[in-house]
Formats: C-alpha cells, sequence, structure tokens
C-alpha cells in the first residue's frame, strides 16, 4: 500500500513513497518519496551527507571523479546563457566578471573559468580539499557551506553549483544563499541527476544514482525550477544532457531579478476607449449575437482548429523547409515574400475568413517564424511588442506540420490571460537595462522581469498551462494579449516541426508599406524591395 509522507519542501505538496523499503548495494535499506505536484524526490533515510572532515584521499584517489572532460562543455553552456540571461555580464566596466563556484572541490572550474579572464572563487565545505585547491591550484576556497558563508552579498555576476543541490539539507536554502550573493540581474547556473530520465524510469531502484549513500534530493525539471522560483529567482531556463537518451542530467540557468515584485500599475494602463479594441474585446457588445467560435474567443482568448490545414497544403511546404538546413529555419522573419509554400499554408482562405471574423476586419500577414524546434522563449505576450495604435488588433497562429508531443517542448498558454490589463511596451522598457533597450533582443531581456510576476498572477487566479498537443493539420490561433511561451524540451533533440505566423488588421499598420493578396483571398504586407514579378498575385497599394 502506498504510505502518504510528509508535504515537499519547494511546493508543499503531498508525497507518496514510489520506492522500498529496499536494500541497495552499499547493504543500506532506503526508500524514495516524491511530490506528486513538482515531482521532487527524496531518498530516505534523509539527512544530508556531511563532507567537511572526510580525508582528502577519498576525493582525489577516485580518479573517475576527476574526469574533468566535462569542464569545457559546462564553461560553453555557461557563457551562451551569461549572453541570453545577462549579457552585460560578460563585458568589462562596472560589471566585473566575477564567479562563485558553490561546491567546488578543489577548484578546477574556478582555474577554467580564470584561464577564460573571470576572477573566480569558490566555496567548499570538505575542508582538506579545499587547502589541496589553495595550496596547488592557487584558487581562493572558503571551506564552508555557502549557507554559512562569508562571502560578501550582491558581489558575483555568476554562481555555479554543479552536482551540489542533491547533497544539500534544504534545496530552497541553499538556492537563496546563491541567489544572495548574487548582483541583481546576475545569473545562477545548477546541474544535478534527472529523476525525469528514461534511464530512471526503466530502471527503478536499481538506477544507479539511488544507491549512492551521499545523494539525498532528486530533481525533474518542472521541481527544479520550482525550487528556483522559490528561492527569488526570476526567468530560469533548463536544459537536458548526457547519457544515451541526453537527459540524464539537468543544467539549470536562473537569473536573480533586477527588481523582485512588480505590479500591473509597473507594466499596465487602463484602457482609454473601448472602441480602439476589436469588436469581441469590447464591454459593449452583445454577446446573444456571436457565432460559438466568437463566445469561445472572447472568453478564452484561442481557437484550436482540428484537421484544418490540407495534408498536400503541409507537404507541399515541408519539401521547400526540409532543404533549409538549419532546425531555425529561414533568418528571415519575412519569407513568405519568397516562398510561394507559405502563401498556400498561412493564407489558406478558411483561415482568413476566421481570422477576420475574430478581429473584425480583414488581417494581413507580415512575419513567419520556420524553426523546427522549441524557441524556449518564456512568459510574453506579443500585443506589448507592437505599436500602441494596434490596440489587440492582431493575431498568431501556430501549424502542426507533424504529431506534436509533450517530449519536443509544445506551444503553452494560459486561457483566459487575454483578459489582463494592457500592459504598455514603454513601461516595460524600464526594466530592461538601458544598453539593450534599442536592440532587437529586448523582448527576451523583459521576459526575465516579467515571468515571475506572470507566474504569481497564474497562481492567484488559479489559471490553467494548457500544452498545444496537435496532429498534423492543425491550427492553433491566439489572442495578442494571451500569455504563452515555447517550452524546454523532454528530449532536445526532439523536433517540434511547425510553422508559426503573425497577422495586423489591415487598418492597423499602416507604416508596413503595401498590401497584396494571394490567389487563396489572403492578405500580406509586401515589401517593395523584393516584390517578384508573380501573376498569382494582386496588388492592393
Amino acid at each position: 500500500m502506498i504510505a502518504q509522507v510528509e508535504t515537499c519542501p519547494v511546493c508543499g505538496g503531498s508525497r507518496e513513497t514510489i520506492y522500498g523499503p529496499v536494500t541497495v548495494p552499499i547493504n543500506q535499506t532506503i526508500t524514495v518519496e516524491q511530490c506528486q505536484a513538482c515531482g521532487l524526490a527524496e531518498r530516505q533515510p534523509g539527512t544530508a551527507f556531511d563532507f567537511t572532515n572526510l580525508p582528502a584521499h577519498a576525493y582525489m584517489d577516485d580518479w573517475e571523479a576527476l574526469d574533468l572532460s566535462g569542464l569545457r562543455f559546462k564553461y560553453e553552456r555557461m557563457s551562451e546563457a551569461a549572453r541570453d540571461l545577462a549579457p552585460w555580464v560578460v563585458k568589462d566596466g562596472p560589471w566585473g566578471r566575477a564567479l562563485l563556484d558553490v561546491g567546488c572541490g578543489p577548484g578546477y572550474f574556478c582555474m577554467h573559468a580564470r584561464a577564460n579572464g573571470w576572477r573566480a572563487q569558490g566555496v567548499d565545505n570538505w575542508r582538506e580539499i579545499a587547502a589541496w585547491g589553495q595550496k596547488h591550484l592557487k584558487v581562493e576556497i572558503e571551506p564552508k557551506k555557502i549557507e554559512d558563508s562569508a562571502t560578501p552579498e550582491n558581489e558575483f555576476e555568476v554562481v555555479t553549483a554543479f552536482d551540489v543541490i542533491t547533497f544539500t539539507e534544504d534545496p530552497v536554502a541553499f538556492l537563496k544563499a546563491c541567489r544572495a550573493r548574487l548582483k541583481p540581474g546576475g545569473m545562477v547556473m545548477i546541474s544535478t541527476t534527472n529523476f525525469d530520465a528514461e534511464g530512471r524510469k526503466a530502471e527503478g531502484v536499481d538506477w544507479p544514482p539511488l544507491g549512492a549513500n551521499v545523494r539525498r534530493w532528486f530533481f525533474s525539471p518542472k521541481s527544479l525550477e520550482e525550487a528556483c522560483r522559490k528561492a527569488g529567482f526570476g526567468a530560469s531556463r533548463v536544459l537536458l544532457a548526457g547519457g544515451p537518451d541526453h537527459d540524464q542530467e539537468l543544467i539549470l540557468f536562473a537569473q536573480n531579478p533586477f527588481k523582485t515584485a512588480i505590479s500591473w500599475t509597473d507594466i499596465a494602463e487602463d484602457e482609454h476607449s473601448d472602441n480602439m479594441l476589436p469588436p469581441l474585446d469590447r464591454k459593449s457588445v452583445d454577446v446573444s449575437t456571436l457565432n460559438e467560435d466568437q463566445r469561445f474567443w472572447r472568453e478564452n482568448g484561442y481557437l484550436i482548429l482540428r484537421n484544418f490545414i490540407p495534408e498536400e497544403v503541409i507537404d507541399r511546404y515541408c519539401r521547400v523547409r526540409e532543404k533549409v538546413k538549419s532546425t531555425g529555419g529561414w533568418d528571415d522573419e519575412t519569407p513568405y515574400m519568397e516562398i510561394k509554400e507559405i502563401r498556400d499554408l498561412c493564407l489558406h482562405g478558411a483561415l482568413m475568413e476566421k481570422l477576420e471574423k475574430l478581429i473584425g476586419e480583414p488581417m494581413v500577414m507580415n512575419l513567419n517564424l520556420t524553426g523546427w524546434k522549441t524557441t524556449q522563449r518564456d512568459w510574453h505576450q506579443d500585443d506589448y511588442l507592437n505599436p500602441d495604435e494596434v490596440r489587440g488588433r492582431y493575431v498568431a497562429c501556430w501549424f502542426a506540420l507533424d504529431t506534436i508531443t509533450a517530449d519536443s517542448g509544445p506551444f503553452q498558454f494560459v486561457p483566459g490571460s487575454h483578459q489582463w490589463p494592457h500592459i504598455k511596451k514603454s513601461k516595460i522598457l524600464n526594466f530592461v537595462p538601458e544598453e539593450v533597450r534599442t536592440q532587437r533582443s529586448w523582448p527576451i531581456h523583459s521576459e526575465r522581469v516579467l515571468t515571475p510576476f506572470f507566474e504569481s498572477k497564474i497562481a492567484e487566479e488559479n489559471l490553467e498551462k494548457v500544452d498545444f498537443l496537435a496532429e498534423k493539420g492543425d491550427a492553433l490561433i491566439w489572442h495578442a494579449r494571451l500569455l504563452h511561451r515555447g517550452t524546454v524540451a523532454k528530449n532536445p533533440n526532439a523536433m517540434r516541426k511547425a510553422i508559426i505566423t503573425h497577422y495586423t488588421a489591415l487598418g492597423a499598420m499602416s507604416a508596413y508599406g503595401p498590401v497584396e493578396r494571394w490567389n487563396t483571398g489572403g492578405l500580406y504586407f509586401a515589401d517593395p524591395s523584393k516584390r517578384e514579378v508573380d501573376p498569382e498575385r494582386e496588388v492592393l497599394g
């Protein structure tokens, strides 16, 4: 019988025994308890292993543990994430490229970072190993746990902790101690074994990490992100790596927010006029006159059209798309200008009729995203990326070109979030570092501030996060203010074959220039410099 046990230290969910009692190879009887909400597992007996007074030879004589081949991989991933989450940390100037490695052992990663221009120091409570690293590698190492460390707060651009959180007494307290050492905007990088790995599911209690008498906590991507949020971190991202299924290890990056709490007043404003909104968004609309799709759209902010795009239209596009070697697709955001097959698919006549009934005026294609892997963009709305005068007269459509599974990092959205206050670009920019406000990448930086705020609102309003799992030919239309993101793929090699297209109301963005009509009846904004001679296109002006 499954026993009910104490609540999860990360999310407060109930925990149940999933393995044991069973005797593992070290002749210790263990059980494994897992939170049914976030997936955090704990190996019992639930005590943190104390490395403090172990002799140095327990580390130095284990040559497998001294394999340093992963240092370069972790350093490269750290550098990539720093450029993405907080690019200013890798600049000279007020940001001093200071790194703290928690649970650093002798300081090998510190030495590697130092060789690449970082001011690196470490913290490790294994006293003899810390002393060895200081003596032989000349790395500054404080022989304490990070929770008890005297290292200064708000000091470092990056804090790393490789395979450490699994051993801690309290993982949330550990993460809080790491965050306290970061400057606002700085980044933590955490690695640990993945309890959601296919190998663990297949081997069960015989999974090797469970047999070690030192590991206590076992995280899934969800539970690790939950722990970071509880510790006060902002935006986070989890990668999977290692092993035959490329999912043996979790590598998490999370940012210490510039501002830990924002409000609607900080980022939004009330609508000045009901008439500025699309008809279905207006308070004055007579709901009794709406059809079923319009009522659903008004309430939920999205519409799913199953088996909607003809298979032959998808196949023609895919044959062209497969010639592009990059999984990211075309570099250009308007490949529809050159690719007829995109116009055939994304200007499908029945779709354009549907969009016009939802927004109340003809819609015009203006952007395509053609990547076949998840974008991993965090929570955002499309509307605040547009000029204010658009005011929701904008939609996007996600076309499934093949089966979309949970492993591939599906599109995720929050029904009803389109009814939140009107978020303004000018207000969000106040929370974006000044040096990136004029760059095309500013929306990604805004997500680092907005994501924890959005997560809190989802929880407060008890809203649902929905994954768009789809079959070939399915389409999802979403409102310009619907909260959405690209989730992290459970299988990093999994393809998510799709094309995402955005449409603006014909009268909303005259600055886009001339509009042309395709033979399906659909409209698209056309760049005169790229206009080709094509009898199938009608130039409207």
